[in-house]
């Protein structure tokens, strides 16, 4: 058997963190993942939404280094527009980041539902586009979003470990509210 490519390893992790971030949701009922379980724990639904608009963001990012250049789902497919978040502040790259706890909590988040199936599309868009990268484009200079110079791979495997922390959060969250704590298993 060949020993897999980078990118390939990076793409085949990627497939299974996103399905294993929606299969930790869907053990929630919408009452369950909308708990914030304190004033400093992010709901399960807000992790969630804030991995999809990561996701929606690096795959806007790496979209004119694999294809031609496209927006982020969010603004396109009018998600912003839909939810009503006109005019709301949403943190760093527009995802939550930074955001603090009390604004994160007041953010007007749809049902479970309308947040997984957003995430199911910013995951597949971002899925498709990893799995486009080859050597090439894998090695390629890179600005990422904290605007270090790297390369492509090494702000993928950044994404990646972010990624992990949530996974591990909504485990955490699901844990405390008495659901089987690991989907990793």
């Amino acid at each position: 058997m060949p020993i897999p490519t980078h990118s390939s390893i990076v793409s085949s992790r990627l497939n299974k963190l996103d399905s294993q971030i929606l299969q930790a949701v869907d053990a929630l009922t919408e009452d369950e993942a909308s708990k914030w379980p304190a004033p400093t724990a992010p709901s399960c639904k807000w992790h969630l939404w804030h991995m999809a608009r990561w996701a929606d963001y690096v795959q806007g990012l790496l979209s004119s280094i694999v294809d031609e250049k496209s927006p982020e789902l969010w603004e396109f497919a009018g998600v912003a527009d839909e939810w009503g978040f006109d005019g709301v502040d949403l943190g760093m790259w527009g995802a939550g980041s930074g955001l603090g706890n009390e604004s994160g909590q007041s953010l007007p988040l749809p049902s479970v539902a309308k947040v997984r199936s957003y995430a199911t599309e910013a995951f597949d868009l971002l899925e498709k586009r990893v799995a486009k990268l080859d050597n090439d484009t894998f090695d390629a200079q890179f600005t990422d979003w904290h605007d270090n110079d790297t390369s492509v791979g090494d702000a993928m495997v950044g994404y990646l470990a972010h990624a992990n922390r949530h996974l591990g959060m909504l485990e955490a969250i699901s844990g405390v509210l008495g659901k089987d704590g690991s989907v990793t298993v």
